[in-house]
């Protein structure tokens, strides 16, 4: 069964949880280069994948989020980044068991384009391009575009996407609730979203990152109201962040956020994992809610 198949089947897509928390917990510090563990940890990497296979997620993200050339840039890594991506691609392929799926992780490069700032439109797609080949030759399923808050950076990442590739992508933006509804830190709508990536034929539209699942919630019946039938993907921080001992932690346990599942559940997304500060147990809590109903 292919990715999309398995979308257009309307059985709910368990995802992962977080990435970066379980990196942190395993010895990466601050100021490191993450997608630098696919090569140097590479064990370390598999280990997490295959956590949250074990866990219940039926498709398991990449550990590529900051892995586009211009972002590499940063760490002076931009000449490794064909590797790095590769790397981390091959490494939740190695452990994933049969029928599920492994999809590349794209996130925002962290620049401005212009008039903003000085990133064309076209370095920025290379950019980004240089992750979907690959991880496409890698062997992916396809790709999540997440945690983007500007409407035409995702547009960069899906041109790539479909330029350097046949597969299907997911597309995720970051949204805060204002007082004219939940909008991304560039001002962006979720209707505005929702009509863009329906035009780009996005396989499933949604949000991750920033908001706790009792947030979600609110956000998830906007993107209902906007369109009844867009395939909704949902990805909740647990809780938010602060600071306990000098650590960052979360507020919502793998129980909190089991008992809030059954009104997200309610409206009906495609695809369900988690964020920021969730862990396995948070799949695992995800997964026998779902199978329970």
């Amino acid at each position: 069964m292919t990715l999309t198949e398995r979308i257009t089947s309307h059985k709910i897509l368990i995802l992962d949880g977080a990435t970066g928390s379980e990196l942190i917990a395993r010895g990466l510090v601050a100021g490191e280069c993450p997608e630098l563990w696919n090569i140097s940890h590479p064990e370390t990497i598999k280990e997490i994948s295959a956590s949250y296979f074990e866990a219940g997620s039926d498709a398991v993200l990449t550990n590529t989020f900051g892995g586009s050339f211009l972002k590499l840039k940063a760490y002076n890594l931009e000449s490794q980044a064909y590797e790095l991506n590769f790397g981390g691609a091959r490494n939740a392929i190695s452990v994933k068991p049969e029928g599920k799926f492994v999809i590349g992780s794209i996130g925002p490069s962290g620049l401005m384009l212009e008039p903003f700032g000085d990133t064309t439109y076209q370095e920025m797609t290379d950019s980004f391009a240089v992750q979907v080949k690959a991880m496409a030759d890698a062997g992916v399923d396809g790709f999540m575009l997440e945690t983007f808050t500007d409407l035409e950076e995702i547009q960069c990442a899906i041109h790539a996407v479909k330029e350097n590739s046949d597969l299907p992508f997911f597309a995720s933006m970051t949204f805060s609730n204002t007082p004219d509804g939940h909008k991304t830190m560039m001002g962006v709508s979720v209707k505005d979203f929702v009509e863009a990536m329906q035009t780009a034929d996005a396989l499933l539209v949604g949000s991750n990152c920033g908001n706790g699942i009792l947030k979600m919630i609110d956000l998830a019946k906007e993107f209902r109201s906007v369109s009844a039938t867009v395939n909704l993907l949902l990805k909740a921080n647990a809780g938010e962040p602060h600071l306990h001992d000098g650590a960052i932690c979360y507020s919502e346990s793998p129980e909190v956020f089991a008992s809030n599942l059954t009104e997200l559940l309610a409206i009906s997304p495609s695809a369900i994992g988690g964020c920021c500060g969730t862990n396995p147990e948070h799949i695992r809590r995800i997964k026998q809610k779902i199978d329970s109903v």
